[in-house]
C-alpha cells in the first residue's frame, strides 16, 4: 500500500513538472526532502543542493506579503500546517541569482505514510506573466474611465455595452441608464446617411475616425461631438460590435466660426492698412504678390515681378542684408523680421518692413516663402523727428544734454583730449522777471546763436537747461581755452535787442579740461564746479577746474546730475512709517518717506537732496512717483494682509507740485490705478509750503476735496501765519512737529501748546497726530492730554516696503494689551 502511494506521489510530481509547477517535499522540519526539475528552473538551485535544507535557509522565500495587498505571516502558514489544514494563495519567491517574483501556492500537509519522507508538499508556479497582464488590463481600465472623452461600446444590435466615467461627465447618464440602450438616447443629427455608411465600413472591419455629430444631453442641451469608431471582435474572431470615442468640440467649434470671422475682419484691416502680401515658391521659383505689394514696390502693370527685380530696387547700403535674410531663409532659419529701403520710381527712397515666414516639407526643408510687407516709411520718418527732438533742446534747436554726453563721451573713447565749458548767465532771474518769459526765450534763442559764431566749427554748443550752455571741443588745451571763453564773454557784452530794449548780459564760463581717467560725466561736472567757483567771485569771469575743486565735485551739478538719472535707475526707494491709534497701537495707516541709495556716496539724507529736487523742478516727477507707488504699495497690503484693509496712505506733496494745474488729475489717476480709496489718502504739505506758497490755486484744492482726498499740516506748530488757511484748505489732520513732543514727560509746561493745538483741532472737527513720539514717559503725556494718534521710533523707525508686510503681520495678530 505504501508503495502504492509513493508511486501516486511521484507521478502526480511527474504530472506537475511536465506543466511548469513547482514541487517541493519537506518533513516535519520543514527541511527538503523531494525537488522536481520544475523546481530546478523555476529557483536556479538542482536537487543535490538543496536537500536536508530548510527552505527558509534556502531563502528562496522573498517576503511572506501575497501579491497584492497583505497576507499571512510566515508563522501564521507554519500553524495553519501543524493543524493540518492546507493554504493556498499568491506570495513573492527569490530565484538563486535574486529576483523577486510571484507565484501561486499550495502548501498541504501530507497524510499516511510513505516511502519518501515527506510531510509537507508546496506546489508552485510563475505568475509574473499573468500578474503583468493584470496590471496592464488595469493601466487600461484605469486609463478608459480617467479618459475625458465619452467612450461607448456596443454590440451588433446597437445596444449599449460599456459607457465609461467620461461618458457620465459629458452626456449625464449613468451606466445603470445608458447600458441596454442603443445610440437613439443621445443621438439627434448626423450628416445624412451617416449611420449607415459607419455601419458598413465597421462591418467591414474598417476603423471609422472624425465623425461630426450632434448629441443631446439628459439635461436637454445639444453638444457637438467628434466620433471616432472601431470595430470590436470576440475571442473567436468574429466581429462582436463597435466602439465609439467622442470628444465634445462645442468650443473649439465656436472658436473655429469666431477665427473665421476674425480672419475675415483681418484680411479687411490689411487692405484698410495697406499692407501687401507676397508668396515664393522655392521648389519652381514662382512668385505670386497682391496688389497692394505691387502699389508698395512700385511694380508696373506691365512688368514681372523676380528676386532679381527686388534686389535691383533695394537700396545699395541694404542689399547685402536682404541678400544675407534669404540666403538663411532657404537654408532652414524659418523666419525673419527686418526692415530696409527700396528706391522706388528711380529716385524716391521708401521703408519697408517684411515679415517673412517658412512653410516646410516633411523633409523639415522649405517649400514656400510667406512675405508680408509693410510701408513705414512715414514712422521711419517721424522716428528721424522724434531722434532729433530727442538729443536736441526745443527752444534753441541745439544739442541738449543727452547728446552733449553722447559726444564728449565719443571723444573720450577716441582717445581725444576735449575740453568742456559750462556757460551760465549772471542773474539770469533779474532779467527774466524785468522783461518776461517770452523776451527770456528770445534772449536764450539769440546767445545760442552767438555762442555758435564764437567758437570753431567743429566745436558743439548744446544747452542743458535753464540759462545754462555747454560748449564741448575736441583736442583743446589750457591757454586756448581760455582764450575762447575770453572770446565768448566778449561777444555777449554786446546789447541784445528785446523788443524795442536794449539787455546787456554777462555769463561766467566754468572750463574742464580732459585727465587720464575722466568721463563724460566727470568733466561735466568739473565744468560745473568751475562755473559755480566762477559766479561765487561776482560773475563775469572764468574759471578752469583743477584738482582742488575735487572736494564740491558732489556739489550742485553732481548731486543734480545723479538725482536725474536716480528714478530711472531704481535708486529711489521709499520706507514706511506707522501711523498708531493710542487706544488700541493698532497701526492706522503709513507715511511714505523717500530714500536716496546713492550707487558710490550710499544714503544720500533726504535733507540734502529733497531742496535740490525742488529747486531743479525734479520734485514733480519723483513726487508723481512716490504718490503712484505709496498708493499700490499700501492697496497691495490692504487687499493682501489680513486685518489691513483699513491703512491709509500718507503722502508729503512739495509747493510745485501743488502749483501745478493738472496736480488733481494725477492725483485721481493714481487712485484709480491702485483701486485705493480716495478717503484713505492723506496728502501732507508743511507749513512752510503753506508760506512759501500764499497763492495756493483754490480750485486744485476744491477738486482734491471733491475727490475725497485729506489734506494734513505735516510739522503743525512751527510755523506763525498757517492758521488762517486751515478754514478754506478743507484740512483733515494736523500733525504736532516732533519738537513740542520732545521735552513732554520732562518738562511740566511741554504740553501747553499740545492742549491749545487740541482745542483748536477739536472746534474745528481735525484729527490731530503727534509726530516723533520715542518713549513711554511721552506716550503717558499724549494719552493724558487726549491725543489719539501717533507715529515715532517707540512703535517703529520707517520700514523698507519689502518687510511692511512681515511687521504688519506681527503687529495685527499680538493682543492689544501686548503691544
Amino acid at each position: 500500500m505504501a508503495e502504492e502511494q509513493h508511486e501516486d506521489l511521484l507521478t502526480q510530481a511527474l504530472l506537475l513538472d511536465e506543466i511548469g509547477q513547482s514541487v517541493i517535499g519537506m518533513d516535519s522540519h520543514w527541511k527538503i526532502t523531494y525537488w522536481n526539475r520544475a523546481s530546478e528552473r523555476l529557483y536556479g538551485y538542482r536537487a543535490s543542493e538543496v536537500l536536508g535544507v530548510t527552505i527558509v535557509d534556502l531563502g528562496i522565500v522573498g517576503h511572506m506579503a501575497a501579491v497584492p495587498g497583505p497576507g499571512p505571516t510566515e508563522k501564521e502558514i507554519v500553524g495553519r500546517i501543524a493543524r493540518g489544514r492546507d493554504w493556498a494563495g499568491e506570495l513573492w519567491m527569490r530565484d538563486r541569482t535574486g529576483r523577486d517574483f510571484p507565484v501561486h501556492g499550495t502548501i498541504s500537509p501530507i497524510r499516511g505514510r510513505h516511502t519518501v519522507p515527506v510531510d509537507i508538499v508546496a506546489i508552485s508556479k510563475d505568475i509574473t506573466d499573468r500578474k503583468h497582464t493584470e496590471a496592464v488590463l488595469r493601466r487600461l481600465s484605469a486609463m478608459v474611465e480617467s479618459s475625458g472623452d465619452a467612450i461607448i461600446g456596443a454590440d451588433m444590435d446597437g445596444k449599449i455595452t460599456s459607457w465609461n466615467a467620461g461618458a457620465v461627465r459629458m452626456l449625464g447618464w449613468s451606466p445603470a441608464e445608458a447600458i441596454g440602450r442603443t445610440s437613439e438616447l443621445f443621438t439627434i443629427r448626423t450628416p445624412e446617411n451617416a449611420d449607415d455608411r459607419v455601419a458598413e465600413r465597421i462591418r467591414s472591419g474598417a476603423f471609422v475616425p472624425g465623425v461630426e455629430a450632434q448629441w443631446q444631453r439628459k439635461d436637454g442641451s445639444v453638444i457637438d461631438v467628434e466620433l471616432t469608431v472601431s470595430p470590436v471582435y470576440g475571442q473567436d474572431g468574429i466581429l462582436a460590435g463597435a466602439s465609439g470615442i467622442a470628444r465634445d468640440i462645442t468650443e473649439i467649434k465656436r472658436l473655429r466660426e469666431q477665427a473665421a470671422v476674425e480672419r475675415r475682419r483681418l484680411l479687411a484691416a490689411q487692405e484698410m492698412a495697406h499692407v501687401g502680401s507676397l508668396e515664393y515658391s522655392v521648389v519652381t521659383g514662382e512668385i505670386w504678390h497682391s496688389e497692394e505689394f505691387a502699389r508698395i514696390v512700385g511694380l508696373g502693370p506691365e512688368e514681372s515681378l523676380s528676386w532679381e527685380w527686388m534686389l535691383e530696387r533695394t537700396h545699395p547700403e541694404d542689399r547685402d542684408h536682404v541678400r544675407h535674410v534669404w540666403k538663411s531663409l532657404l537654408g532652414g532659419s524659418g523666419s525673419a523680421d527686418f526692415e530696409y529701403r527700396i528706391i522706388r520710381g528711380g529716385a524716391e527712397q521708401r521703408w519697408l518692413h517684411s515679415r517673412i515666414r517658412s512653410v516646410d516639407g516633411p523633409d523639415g526643408k522649405p517649400l514656400r516663402l510667406l512675405d508680408t510687407v509693410l510701408d513705414i516709411t512715414e514712422r521711419k520718418n517721424a522716428e528721424q523727428v522724434l531722434w532729433w527732438q530727442a538729443r536736441h533742446d526745443a527752444l534753441t534747436g541745439l544739442p541738449n544734454r543727452y547728446l552733449i554726453t553722447e559726444v564728449l563721451q565719443d571723444f573720450l573713447g577716441r582717445g581725444s583730449r576735449p575740453a568742456v565749458m559750462f556757460v551760465d548767465i549772471d542773474r539770469f532771474k533779474l532779467v527774466n522777471d524785468g522783461i518776461g518769459h517770452r523776451g527770456g526765450d528770445r534772449i536764450l534763442r539769440l546767445l545760442g546763436q552767438r555762442l555758435l559764431l564764437a567758437v570753431r566749427s567743429g566745436d558743439t554748443v548744446g544747452r542743458f537747461g535753464g540759462d545754462e550752455f555747454v560748449i564741448v571741443c575736441e583736442n583743446m588745451g589750457m591757454q586756448t581755452a581760455k582764450v575762447l571763453a575770453g572770446r565768448i564773454r566778449d561777444c555777449i557784452r554786446a546789447p541784445f535787442e528785446i523788443e524795442e530794449r536794449q539787455v546787456f548780459l554777462n555769463v561766467s564760463v566754468g572750463i574742464a579740461l580732459a585727465g587720464p581717467d575722466d568721463t563724460a560725466e566727470s568733466m561735466l561736472g568739473g565744468a560745473d564746479t568751475a562755473m559755480y567757483r566762477a559766479k561765487s567771485t561776482g560773475g563775469n569771469a572764468s574759471v578752469v577746474y583743477h584738482s582742488q575743486m575735487t572736494q564740491r565735485a558732489s556739489g550742485r551739478l553732481g548731486l543734480e546730475s545723479d538725482l536725474r538719472l536716480a528714478l530711472d535707475r531704481g535708486e529711489l526707494h521709499l520706507h514706511y512709517q506707522p501711523i498708531i491709534d493710542l487706544g488700541t497701537h493698532a497701526p492706522l495707516g503709513f507715511e511714505a518717506l523717500l530714500r536716496w541709495n546713492h550707487p558710490h556716496h550710499g544714503l544720500i539724507p533726504p535733507a540734502t537732496f529733497i531742496p535740490v529736487a525742488e529747486e531743479t523742478g525734479l520734485i514733480v516727477p519723483i513726487g508723481t512717483w512716490v504718490l503712484q507707488e505709496t498708493l499700490r504699495q499700501v492697496q497691495q497690503w490692504r487687499q493682501e494682509v489680513e486685518g489691513a484693509a483699513d491703512l491709509s496712505a500718507a503722502v508729503n506733496i512739495s509747493g510745485r507740485q501743488l502749483v501745478m494745474k493738472d496736480f488733481p488729475d494725477l492725483v485721481e489717476g493714481a487712485i484709480l490705478a491702485s483701486g485705493m480709496d480716495a478717503a484713505a489718502v492723506q496728502l501732507e504739505l508743511t507749513e512752510t509750503v503753506l508760506m512759501d506758497e500764499p497763492d495756493l490755486p483754490k480750485e486744485t484744492l476744491q477738486r482734491l476735496s471733491r475727490l475725497g482726498v485729506g489734506l494734513s499740516i505735516d510739522d503743525f506748530g512751527t510755523g506763525y501765519s498757517s492758521l488762517s488757511y486751515l478754514k478754506w484748505l478743507s484740512a483733515r489732520t494736523l500733525k504736532i512737529d516732533r519738537v513740542f513732543i520732545r521735552e513732554l514727560g520732562e518738562d511740566p509746561h511741554a504740553g501747553t501748546v499740545i492742549e491749545l493745538v487740541l482745542g483748536m483741532a477739536k472746534s474745528l472737527k481735525l484729527n490731530v497726530i503727534a509726530e516723533g513720539v520715542e518713549t513711554r514717559g511721552q506716550l503717558k503725556e499724549l494719552r493724558r492730554l487726549g491725543v489719539t494718534r501717533a507715529q515715532g521710533y517707540l512703535w517703529s523707525k520707517p520700514i523698507p516696503s519689502d518687510r511692511v508686510s512681515t511687521w504688519l503681520n506681527g503687529r495685527l495678530r499680538q493682543p492689544a494689551q501686548q503691544q
